[in-house]
């Protein structure tokens, strides 16, 4: 079998952190995500990289009337009311001035048209799944309201990343009863295990940002593909490996650091014959648009080393599904295998 290198996109603007930012400071940011989502995709196609684009599905609406028309008939009642999306709109509004922040269909249309791209879903809402909340089939109304939304597109959603990665195995059935067949798992390491908003403490935020620049905890970031957890009934789970940190206008060496690290991390998963899941947000490269595109390309460029020299490949989250056998885990990296040779 060769190497296998993903990526996933958690593209959400301001459904991401309206709990947590001013979106008028954030229309630089916002905008810039928009611009450069073409030249994402530009590059991606250069280099045949298949990206799973997990975006929130507020963003397939065109106005708020639209909006309206897809949005869940059951909200989700958090314990927490800053939490939903929904109290959030009631009392801030979604005026068309603020069009950027919310609404992107015309970006959307276009990751439907490079092959490779998969379309997938971040929940409607932005919906948190560890979060105490008291309406039991809101989950299950949000997936519902994404699939929907995701129709005016003809793009089935068939997978998924948990908002703020709270990966909860509770939903796995929820999300598999909603048509999706793939999810996005947490990477290995107590400091990347799933918490609540606010649950990540100083020393796992140190564990985060330093793993990102040097080996902490002995964790491998790439894995063999009987790794990835397949139960009946349930979507299988894919790891992920690394979070792409953006720039860092302050220091040219930390991000030389970072590109070495995860350069270093594409290779041995390529010698090694494994999986290596890379992750961000769009919105990560919107404060440095260019000297994001420029570290992306640089990774980029390194998985195209690979493929020649060791026969890497890569894979969007939807490929898993449709190469792996779901019934047991052995019999899944099997049929991969005879797939990949």
């Amino acid at each position: 079998m060769q190497g296998i290198f993903t990526v996933s996109l958690d593209f959400e603007l301001h459904w991401g952190v309206f709990d947590k930012r001013d979106r008028q400071q954030r229309e630089a940011n916002y905008k810039n995500t928009l611009r450069i989502v073409p030249q994402m995709l530009e590059l991606f196609s250069k280099y045949d990289v298949h990206v799973t684009w997990a975006t929130v599905g507020s963003l397939f609406a065109a106005n708020r009337e639209e909006w309206e028309t897809f949005r869940p008939s059951i909200e989700p009642d958090y314990a927490v009311e800053k939490y939903s999306a929904y109290k959030w709109v009631r009392q801030h509004g979604m005026d068309s001035q603020y069009q950027w922040a919310h609404f992107a269909p015309e970006e959307v249309a276009m990751i439907m048209k490079y092959p490779g791209q998969e379309l997938a879903t971040h929940t409607f809402s932005h919906y948190y799944c560890l979060e105490e909340q008291r309406e039991k089939m809101a989950f299950d109304a949000d997936l519902k309201a994404a699939v929907k939304a995701a129709e005016k597109f003809k793009a089935p959603m068939r997978s998924l990343v948990f908002p703020r990665n709270q990966f909860n195995p509770e939903y796995l059935k929820i999300c598999y009863d909603n048509g999706i067949k793939t999810v996005r798992s947490n990477p290995d390491g107590w400091f990347w295990s799933p918490v609540t908003n606010g649950g990540a403490g100083f020393m796992r935020r140190v564990f985060r940002t330093a793993d990102a620049y040097i080996q902490v905890g002995g964790v491998r970031t790439s894995y063999p593909l009987s790794k990835i957890k397949v139960t009946p009934g349930e979507p299988l789970q894919l790891p992920a490996s690394r979070f792409l940190r953006p720039w860092n206008p302050k220091s040219e060496l930390a991000n030389k650091m970072r590109l070495r690290r995860s350069c270093q991390e594409i290779r041995i998963a390529a010698q090694k014959k494994e999986v290596y899941h890379l992750w961000w947000h769009p919105e990560n490269f919107g404060d440095y648009p260019e000297q994001n595109l420029q570290s992306l390309e640089v990774l980029l460029k390194e998985f195209k080393k690979c493929q020649q020299k060791y026969g890497m490949t890569s894979w969007n989250m939807g490929e898993y599904d449709q190469y792996l056998v779901r019934e047991a885990a052995p019999k899944a990296v099997k049929q991969a295998d005879k797939v990949l040779q």
